[in-house]
């Protein structure tokens, strides 16, 4: 059998973490089922040998909450410091990450009804502006956390074999209706901007609460065309239907929607339909696909998530952003050890190791220059 230990590090005995390697297990040994032990072990080698080769590839996780931007949701097994952060990236062959500060979380509160994170009251003048600096400031202390500010950073970390880590801002709450501060944070090293999180504020309507804008606000376009001019991402996560419609019409530019599922394989406020993913394809952009895991969901049916994006948005259009740690214990992917798996699931399934190129990380790179390089 495949060899899991090397992939996953030491620490193999949480019972989640089993669920998981089990679950995959059943995956695996489903694809390469064959005539005989001998042909299927074999198969097996074949799917590392496989993966291996697509380590050379970029790959990228579209978003995560690591270390000290954990808050309380952190994962039993999670990383804490940036050195073990980064370690845990390199035992799963992942060559950066977006790392995203998230600016509504003072105003949050679990809602005992629906599980989800909703705001209970309306912030301070300043508070998440200086809530989300001082989160910067955090995880910036050390003074050597490896930052791309461009896609020829993140070709340079990885030749180097150092993951790296691209910086992002989940919600954009701490603009505060500023325009200039987008450009502040394009200063500090931010590349992508998640317009709404949990929260409906001055950009625009999110997709868990009640619309109050009716989609992307005045000062939202001006924030697409800031963006667009400096040659940051648009993450469209969270934003409603209206809202990313909006942000499509008026960016001249690709955007992504780092963290979701179709709602076509499941009920779920923050999943997206087939029309807004092909939407969103038709622009140029990527959907990033959330392995979660709620009632009895496997690894599998994260893989079969990725085969429906992939049917209805086409391959360019699919990448992986693992929300790490902002789904606690909800998930397939409990760490970045387990990023290299993903590879191995996609090949199993019969993927061509292009593809699963374009899936890791592939799709986001191009992203990534076409917004750099056509700036201004």
């Amino acid at each position: 059998m495949i060899d899991y230990m090397r992939y996953c590090g030491d620490n193999i005995n949480a019972v989640t973490r089993r669920g998981f390697l089990v679950s995959l297990m059943v995956s695996l040994a489903a694809a390469c089922a064959g005539p005989t032990r001998t042909s299927s072990a074999k198969r097996e080698r074949e799917l590392l040998e496989e993966a291996s080769n697509l380590y050379q590839r970029v790959s990228v996780d579209l978003i995560s909450h690591p270390g000290s931007l954990a808050g309380r949701l952190a994962f039993a097994e999670s990383a804490r410091e940036p050195v073990a952060v980064l370690d845990h990236m390199r035992q799963g062959k992942l060559d950066a990450a977006v790392f995203a500060v998230v600016g509504d979380r003072p105003v949050l509160r679990r809602d005992p009804k629906s599980g989800r994170n909703r705001p209970f009251r309306e912030p301070e003048p300043g508070e998440l502006f200086r809530h989300t600096q001082s989160q910067l400031d955090e995880l910036l202390k050390e003074g050597n956390l490896p930052v791309a500010l461009s896609p020829a950073d993140v070709i340079a970390f990885k030749r180097k074999g150092s993951p790296c880590v691209i910086l992002s801002h989940e919600g954009a709450d701490a603009l505060e209706g500023n325009l200039s501060r987008v450009r502040l944070f394009y200063d500090r090293g931010l590349r992508v901007l998640q317009l709404l999180h949990n929260r409906v504020n001055e950009l625009g309507d999110v997709q868990t609460e009640p619309s109050k804008h009716g989609g992307l606000t005045p000062f939202g376009r001006d924030v697409v065309r800031e963006m667009n001019r400096l040659g940051m991402i648009i993450d469209l996560a969270h934003s409603s239907a209206a809202t990313a419609q909006g942000v499509l019409a008026e960016s001249r530019h690709p955007v992504i929607d780092s963290h979701t599922r179709p709602s076509a394989l499941g009920q779920g406020a923050r999943f997206r339909s087939d029309d807004e993913m092909r939407a969103l394809a038709q622009r140029g952009g990527v959907v990033g696909v959330l392995p979660l895991a709620q009632k009895g969901e496997t690894f599998d049916t994260f893989l079969k998530n990725i085969d429906h994006v992939k049917s209805v948005a086409g391959i360019d259009h699919v990448g992986i952003g693992t929300d790490l740690n902002g789904l606690g214990a909800d998930t397939v992917v409990p760490t970045h050890k387990e990023f290299a798996l993903i590879l191995a699931g996609l090949l199993a399934r019969g993927y061509a190791d292009g593809d699963v190129a374009k899936i890791i990380g592939g799709n986001f790179m191009r992203v990534f220059r076409e917004v750099t390089e056509n700036r201004g």
